[in-house]
């Protein structure tokens, strides 16, 4: 089971790096935001401040955890007055910490997605799992009950033909008028 937050950062020139790491509490007094489990983010869009100006590029550049190493490339570049004042993008980071940097530009761009915590709930708990093999073994019965039944009725058509001499009912003769 997972639980889904809406996320958003916004990166200009007073605060140009956003570190995304839920795991990390920055008051241990601070119980507001404790979750377990696993951490994906999800980034949907990049939008321009109405602010920034007529052509000032933009460039955001995300340090996050490669396959051997961690990696480190632009993902938004945005130019004021251009009309273009938002981006689509599709980022999975599975795994914190992601670095997020305004490399160029004073900003603001404001960076949307979703914040999804795996919770652990519902993968593997015994109860669950006992109440499964209970369901199972009652759907078992009931089919070998309806078996059990279609086989006693078969014996019972069989031998109520056995009984009446054990020979096929005999068909009436159809004649035919061409005869």
């Amino acid at each position: 089971m997972t639980e889904d937050y809406f996320w958003g950062v916004t990166l200009d020139k007073t605060k140009s790096t956003e570190v995304w790491d839920p795991d990390v509490k920055a008051d241990p007094n601070d119980t507001t935001h404790v979750f377990r489990g696993e951490h994906t983010l999800l980034v949907k869009q990049a939008v321009l401040g109405p602010e920034v100006e007529d052509d000032e590029v933009n460039v955001i550049e995300v340090e996050a955890m490669g396959y051997k190493s961690d990696i480190k490339f632009p993902v938004v570049v945005l130019k004021g007055g251009t009309g273009h004042s938002q981006c689509v993008l599709d980022l999975l980071f599975p795994d914190p910490p992601v670095t997020f940097k305004l490399v160029k530009g004073n900003g603001p761009i404001h960076l949307l997605g979703n914040h999804s915590v795996g919770t652990g709930e519902g993968m593997g708990d015994e109860e669950d799992d006992d109440e499964i093999d209970e369901e199972f073994e009652e759907e078992e019965e009931d089919v070998e009950e309806e078996k059990n039944s279609v086989d006693e009725k078969k014996r019972k058509i069989a031998a109520n033909s056995n009984s009446k001499g054990g020979k096929a009912p005999k068909r009436p003769k159809i004649e035919s008028e061409a005869d």
